[in-house]
């Protein structure tokens, strides 16, 4: 098999589909740094299946993708193909070529192609590995597998061994044993904490569950002895309360019979009650009359009495008051006309004191002011009038300007009262809005309620589904986890079956070259061709021993053929059994007939085995003569009976021979016994399937499970979506509601303030009107003023034409006028003192008339009062003959009170004496009652007993279980069964049934245990054979490429020597490996001491030696000789070529060595930046292409 063709479009640097042609021998792959051509060993690595984006030189599968240049948009995909040429059949499919193609996008989908058939990574994998190219194969070499070699650490050395030796696949398989085993133990720890706590309880519970039963037991007896002793109480209880109701009927008749006379009499005593009380309110009435009648007696006679005292003294006080009112009134009189007379005088001096005093100022005026003050005072007045005029415009302008502004105001008031109606009209569509957006809210308040109750009903339904769905997944997880330790069983068994493990080297040999084809003729080892019933293995088992491992064969010949390899291998021993001359062994029938009688015999071992026709001779030669018996006992009887002739094999395998000795004891288990290696396969293989059928079938419950998650969080979030949307439409109503909100507040302070500017308007109004009417008023004063002024202008100018001529004469009429006006207010003042005194003098007077007037009054009064007596006189005599009369009323009325009284005590004493032979009966009857409502009682408890303690009625009591005569007896029953119950104590009746279960999970936990126990031994066999199949492998390995390494080190260096060696030959599984090397003409060191290009070329033999160890179809190795020089690369080159004989060599490489030996050289340019191109060049060439700027 080789590589023929590489097809990439997109992968890296290659942005156009190339092709690359390979052929058998050495192709290089030559370019300038960074043009791509390592790319090319990524392509091959990633198709094989390579996983790791690190190992790609990237960081995510995506960088593998070409990323696009200046000129050049990225790709969405990446696309390698390898063709490769099968006609050795190499690869395990039957086809001449063979194409391999992996595809990934941006998108992180990846696809994979068989013959351009879809397929899996798996498949991919699985057809590469045991071809020489899968993961562990070195079908490609790059930079890091020479580092890893000259590491100056041996251990990290030994991982190229371990590589070649293919043990990585073993440390990846004892990893997940060890992994597992952990688990397990984890497992297994736990479940022994558990089945320690479960062992604590079991015994307690054991002693409970004892108890409880005895105690639903003694139930049970106490059940029918309460039911016995209710059912016959029931009854009894019935009839006393049944003849107590008779008694009690009885007794009411007779208190009914009294109880009518005792409402006559009742009615009897109320009637002359009601007569009596009658009769009193009528008596009471005269009395209060009586009464009245004193009252108003005493009354008279007081007043009368005191109008006759009076009446002695009216007369003489009379005569003398008028005299002395007659004297005081001409007293009066004559006062109050001096007082007139002496006023009027006072006017007629104040007068004439005022005009002289006005003339005095008047002369004193035109004394005192001169012409030039005239003057001033003429130009002062003028300059008044000047002014007033002014004012006078003013005010009318002003008046003029409040017409206008109040004309203004009128105008706005009309505008206002219709902004107000607007605003009005406004305010009540935003009031009806915000009473239907309150409602709105109020409705999506209750909506979102709902919702959120639903939300969290759905969401603790969600919590319960997810929490049910871990559980699930737990168990499905934990179900996977076992399956997995009988799948690595399985898989470990199968490896060792294929491996023929188990069986002896010789064996293994024959059966491995039978395998590939080398050896013909072999039919398998006797083993792989028989089938023992599980009841016989044991027996066949030890009766067959080394011989399960003959091998069968067609003939002699093909028997000699297999001696001969096993010799020309040097690889062990084996027996073989020629079909055509194998002879079969039978046991006589004569023995045969007095086995057969005995109870211990089982049957005949070749008989029991199950074989197909063709080897029936086999069986019959090597388990002819073979008897199996039940016991040992058995088998030592059978033996004497065929005369010990016979092998006679017991089914727990011990062992009569003939002669009569004995093979017995007990058996080592081993995992690779090769005869339970297929049973225990069978059954992995049979429990694999239940188990994965169960967890399918389980893993469609939680898909089940999942979905109604799903639907669930749909449904949370559906409802989170209408929350969300309620909350919207809240929130918008909200806004909407507070928008409306300050609009109506925006109105409402609109009217307040169109309000507020009509009460300023009015009240401007009103200041206007009012400021109209002061200006027209002040208009008219100032109009008053301007004339004022103008005529004391006029007077002042005459007073100044005529001052010079009166100067003299006023001045001497001045000094008179101020003698004169001393003398009058002198005059005024005296009489201003007589009407003082005058007027006082009329005050006193006139106190006194009044007093006396009073007086007079008074005994004006006393005179009517003597004549009120006589009609005093008289309303006394009608009092008392009023009083005679209603004295005599209340009299004749008690006398009939007393008579009803008498009567009412009889009739009263006959009521009492019915009501309490009444009161008797009823007190009578209310003890029946009593006695019968207990009866009642203590029946309804029974009955209820009945119901709630063993849901029975009486009838289905009554109809069950017998009336019982000796209730004593029976309740004596009852009352012991309870003490018994009660000594028993807490009793609890879980105990059954938590006895069973913890006993169940106490089994279930140790055979749990026990599974455990065996997985543990199980993985820890498998690691042991892992281990060991890795020190076999390793060992075997390492020894091989010492050898070839030590040959190819000679012949790269032209001569000197090499030398692999372990650091510790006793830890296979650990030990480092040490390099040692002499190239010609020097000592043997080791290999860090070693130069530079020595090291180099020692680390590339070690590679050669593993693939002269580890062949491969084709090998990449990419620039593995960048640190020789010239020599050393001639050396590599001319290796290298003998080597591709056997080898396919893809070579990427700049060294011209190297080239010069490949049979075809492509090369690879960058012409344009970030996109390589594939040439093909000649040697002659390769220079110029090197030196290339990509």
């Amino acid at each position: 098999m080789f590589l023929k063709r590489l097809e990439s479009v997109g992968f890296k640097s290659f942005a156009e589909p190339i092709t690359v042609d390979f052929v058998p021998g050495v192709t290089a792959v030559v370019g300038p740094n960074g043009s791509g051509k390592s790319n090319v060993t990524d392509a091959i690595r990633w198709v094989l299946g390579e996983q790791s984006a690190k190992s790609l030189r990237g960081s995510k599968m995506e960088d593998i993708i070409f990323q696009g240049s200046d000129t050049r948009k990225p790709l969405n995909i990446a696309e390698v193909t390898l063709i490769l040429d099968n006609h050795d059949r190499t690869l395990p499919i039957d086809y001449q070529e063979v194409s391999v193609t992996r595809r990934v996008s941006r998108s992180g989908d990846s696809e994979f192609f068989l013959n351009k058939q879809p397929c899996r990574l798996k498949d991919i994998i699985d057809l590469f590995l045991d071809s020489g190219l899968g993961r562990e194969a070195f079908s490609i070499i790059g930079q890091g597998k020479i580092e890893e070699i000259l590491s100056s650490k041996a251990e990290e050395r030994r991982t190229i061994f371990e590589e070649a030796a293919g043990v990585l696949k073993y440390k990846n398989r004892k990893k997940k044993a060890e992994y597992k085993l952990a688990e397990t133990q984890e497992n297994l720890n736990r479940i022994e904490d558990i089945i320690y706590e479960i062992d604590g309880q079991l015994e307690p519970l054991k002693e409970q569950s004892s108890r409880a039963k005895e105690y639903l037991s003694y139930k049970d007896q106490l059940k029918g002895a309460e039911i016995t002793l209710l059912r016959t109480e029931i009854e009894d209880l019935h009839n006393d309360w049944r003849e107590l109701l008779s008694q009690i009927e009885q007794l009411k008749q007779t208190e009914n019979d009294y109880t009518g006379q005792i409402q006559i009499e009742a009615a009897q005593v109320e009637k002359e009650d009601l007569q009596i009380e009658q009769l009193d309110q009528v008596i009471e009435s005269l009395q209060q009359k009586l009464l009245e009648l004193t009252e108003s007696f005493e009354k008279l006679t007081g007043e009368r009495n005191v109008i006759l005292e009076r009446s002695k003294h009216t007369t003489q006080s009379k005569e003398k008051l008028s005299q002395q009112r007659a004297i005081l009134q001409d007293q009066y009189l004559k006062t109050e006309t001096e007082l007139k007379s002496e006023q009027n005088k006072l006017t007629e001096i104040t007068v004439s004191v005022k005009q002289t005093n006005s003339k005095l100022i008047e002369l004193e005026k035109r004394l005192t002011h001169n012409q030039d003050e005239l003057d001033q005072q003429i130009e002062s007045l003028k300059a008044d009038y000047i002014d007033q005029l002014n004012q006078q415009a003013t005010t009318r302008h002003e008046i003029k300007i409040i017409e206008q502004q109040r004309n203004q105001m009128i105008a706005q008031k009309e505008r206002s009262q219709t902004e107000q109606t607007s605003e009005h009209a406004d305010y009540d569509k935003l009031h009806q809005l915000k009473v239907k957006l309150a409602e709105e809210v109020n409705a999506l308040n209750d909506q979102q309620s709902i919702i959120h109750e639903s939300l969290k009903q759905a969401e603790l339904e969600k919590e319960q589904a997810n929490k049910l769905l871990k559980d699930m997944q737990a168990r499905l997880e934990k179900g996977q986890r076992q399956i997995d330790l009988m799948q690595s069983r399985k898989d470990m068994l199968e490896e060792m079956k294929q491996d023929f493990q188990g069986f002896y080297s010789g064996v293994k040999t024959v059966l491995k070259a039978r395998e590939v084809g080398k050896l013909s003729g072999i039919h398998g080892a006797v083993i792989e061709l028989i089938d023992i019933p599980e009841r016989f293995l044991i027996a066949l088992e030890t009766a067959l021993a080394n011989q399960a491992q003959h091998v069968v064969v067609s003939n002699e010949q093909a028997g000699r053929k297999a001696i001969a390899y096993l010799k020309q291998q040097n690889n062990g021993r084996a027996t073989f059994l020629p079909l055509d001359v194998i002879q079969p062994k039978k046991i006589t029938n004569q023995y045969l007939e007095k086995v057969k009688g005995h109870t211990g015999f089982v049957g005949l071992a070749n008989e029991v085995a199950q074989v197909d026709p063709t080897y029936k001779l086999v069986v019959d030669y090597l388990l002819g003569h073979t008897i199996i018996a039940d016991q040992l006992k058995d088998a030592n009887e059978i033996a004497r009976l065929v005369d010990r002739r016979f092998r006679i094999v017991t089914l727990d395998g011990d062992i009569v021979n003939p002669g009569g000795s004995m093979t017995g004891g007990a058996r080592k288990v081993t995992n690779q016994n090769i005869f339970t290696r297929d049973k225990e396969l069978e059954k992995l293989t049979e429990k694999i399937n239940q188990f994965k059928h169960r967890a399918e079938k389980f893993a469609g419950e939680i898909k089940q499970q999942s979905l109604l998650v799903a639907e669930i969080e749909r449904k949370v979030e559906h409802l989170r979506v209408k929350r969300e949307e309620i909350q919207h439409q809240l929130h918008e109503k909200l806004a909407e509601q507070q928008t409306n909100q300050i609009r109506l507040s925006h109105i409402e302070k609109q009217i307040q303030m169109i309000e507020r500017e009509r009460e300023t308007k009015k009240a401007e109004f009103n200041r206007l009107e009012s400021e109209k009417e002061k200006n027209e008023t002040k208009l008219k004063q100032l109009q008053a003023q301007i004339d004022e002024i103008q005529a004391e202008i006029a007077k002042l100018t005459q007073e100044k034409d005529n001052f010079e001529e009166n100067k003299a004469s006023l001045e001497t009429e001045y000094q008179s006028l101020q003698v004169k006006i001393a003398e009058q207010k002198k005059e005024r003042m005296y009489q201003n003192e007589k009407v003082e005194q005058k007027d006082q003098q009329l005050t006193q007077l006139s106190e006194s008339i009044e007093a006396v007037d009073q007086e007079l009054e008074l005994i004006k009064n006393t005179e009517a009062s003597a004549e009120f007596i006589t009609v005093l006189e008289q309303r006394i005599q009608e009092n008392e003959a009023e009083k005679l009369q209603v004295t005599k009323e209340i009299q004749v009325k008690r006398q009939e009170r007393l008579q009803l009284t008498q009567r009412l005590g009889e009739r009263q004493a006959k009521y009492r004496t019915l009501q309490s032979k009444k009161q008797a009966l009823t007190e009578e009857r209310q003890l029946l009652e009593v006695k019968a409502n207990r009866l009642d009682v203590e029946l309804e408890n029974r009955l209820l007993q009945l119901q709630e303690d063993y849901e029975l009625s009486f009838e289905k009591a009554k109809a069950d279980y017998e009336k019982s005569d000796d209730l004593k007896s029976l309740r004596r029953q009852v009352k012991l069964i309870k003490r018994t119950i009660e000594e028993l104590g807490t009793v609890n009746l879980g105990a059954i049934d938590e006895y069973e279960r913890i006993s169940e999970r106490y089994e279930f936990l140790t055979s749990q245990q026990a599974d455990l126990q065996d997985a543990k031994d199980t993985l820890y066999a498998v690691i042991r054979e892992m281990d060991q199949e890795m020190e076999l492998r390793f060992d075997q390995t390492f020894s091989k490429i010492r050898v070839e390494f030590t040959e190819v080190f000679r012949q790269l260096f032209g001569g000197g020597h090499a030398e692999l060696t372990l650091t510790d030959p006793n830890q296979l599984l650990t030990t480092g490996v040490e390099i040692k090397a002499q190239p010609p003409g020097k000592k043997a060191q080791q290999l860090a001491l070693l130069s530079g290009g020595e090291r180099a070329l020692t680390a590339i033999a070690l590679l050669f030696a593993i693939l002269r160890v580890r062949p491969v179809p084709f090998c990449v190795l990419d620039e593995v000789e960048a640190a020789l020089d010239e020599a050393n690369v001639e050396r590599f080159s001319r290796y290298l070529k003998a080597f591709s004989e056997q080898t396919q060599f893809i070579v990427i490489t700049h060294r011209k060595g190297t080239m010069e030996g490949a049979d075809v050289l492509y090369g690879v340019t960058m012409q344009e930046s970030g996109v390589s191109r594939f040439v093909s060049v000649k040697l002659e060439e390769t220079d110029e292409l090197l030196e290339t700027k990509s």
